[in-house]
């Protein structure tokens, strides 16, 4: 492996990151934690008499399969930003690919055992199948391919319900798109931007309008389609808010999230399963499940992580997990300055 990990040459150039993707990134980390609650705690869905809990429909409803796209979409972003400058980094792009995606899938069997159904094993598998063997498309018809097969995945996993299905489309929608330019040219027209923000958060006012909670937990494909809509709704009210004088604001918490968002994903199982281990039952603490704490509980390990990952950043140009990632993938003479393609 030693010989693998020293045979790259370091990039021609660097590249800014790009502030708007980190950001969305660390807020939707916050998500995922918040989605990661009730399994990790054992929470219960239903009260005394069998009726949803108030949080629980609140969390199907605002939560879940809310944040996970917007992940999904992110990945394969980064991925095409990445794909840009490969043959920069490394006279065997694929190959350091490759390595990537395979330490992610070592990361993500160790984290399964910590957290059974978490994403890295999934996104590493769905990495070497689906986004690797895309580079291989001609570069002039690499977008609109990429764009046409992801849509059409997508929309299959979205009528199958959603879940993990929902990954290999997203992958593909945000390989087109890192490597097109079209993020650039979308954050440049806010206005186009809150047209498509204005569409999505329509329809899902729609979709919550014509259904109730029994419909859309009956019918997957629904909560799987306001899931997408609502999560577009999130990306878009973000990106505008960093606009206004609130950027500042949300720089200072998502953005250290974002950049380190590898390793504050995994030390968030590692932080909740130890207090898991101290107060193993939640629901003594409240009257609502044990969810009323548990957001608590949430909120405190959000804190310390943008805490610890500002105080991190401020000596170190990444996180420890995306240090020894970047190494394994471009090797040790790799450029260690930030670059908006590193994930």
């Amino acid at each position: 492996m030693t010989s693998q990990l020293t045979d790259t040459a370091p990039p021609t150039r660097r590249r800014s990151r790009i502030l708007a993707l980190d950001v969305v990134r660390g807020f939707a980390l916050c998500g995922i934690l918040l989605v990661n609650l009730p399994p990790l705690f054992n929470l219960n869905s239903v009260d005394a008499h069998g009726d949803p809990l108030a949080f629980y429909r609140f969390y199907e409803d605002f939560v879940q399969n809310r944040f996970f796209p917007i992940f999904s979409f992110l990945f394969g972003i980064g991925f095409g930003l990445m794909w840009l400058s490969a043959s920069e980094r490394s006279p065997r792009p694929r190959l350091a690919l490759l390595r990537r995606f395979a330490f992610l899938g070592v990361l993500g069997v160790v984290h399964q055992l910590l957290q059974p159904g978490e994403a890295l094993l999934p996104y590493a598998i769905v990495g070497i199948v689906v986004l690797l063997p895309s580079t291989w498309i001609p570069a002039r018809f690499l977008t609109p391919v990429t764009t046409v097969l992801g849509a059409v995945l997508l929309i299959a996993a979205i009528a199958s319900g959603g879940g993990l299905a929902v990954i290999p489309g997203l992958f593909l929608l945000g390989f087109a798109t890192g490597c097109s330019g079209f993020v650039k040219r979308t954050l440049d027209h806010p206005g186009r931007l809150a047209l498509v923000g204005s569409l999505a958060l329509a329809v899902t006012l729609i979709g919550f309008a014509v259904t109730d909670y029994e419909t859309r937990q009956i019918d997957q494909w629904i909560n799987a389609g306001l899931g997408m809509t609502m999560a577009l709704t999130y990306v878009v009210v973000i990106v505008l808010l960093l606009r206004t004088p609130a950027e500042a604001v949300l720089r200072m918490i998502f953005s250290p999230l974002g950049r380190t968002a590898l390793s504050n994903y995994v030390g968030a199982t590692v932080i909740m399963i130890g207090v898991r281990f101290v107060v193993p039952d939640l629901s003594r603490f409240d009257s609502h499940g044990g969810y009323l704490v548990g957001l608590i509980i949430c909120l405190g390990i959000i804190i310390v992580q943008v805490v610890g990952s500002s105080l991190w950043l401020r000596f170190f140009g990444q996180g420890p997990l995306e240090k020894l990632w970047r190494i394994v993938t471009w090797g040790r003479r790799s450029g260690a300055g930030t670059s908006h393609h590193r994930e």
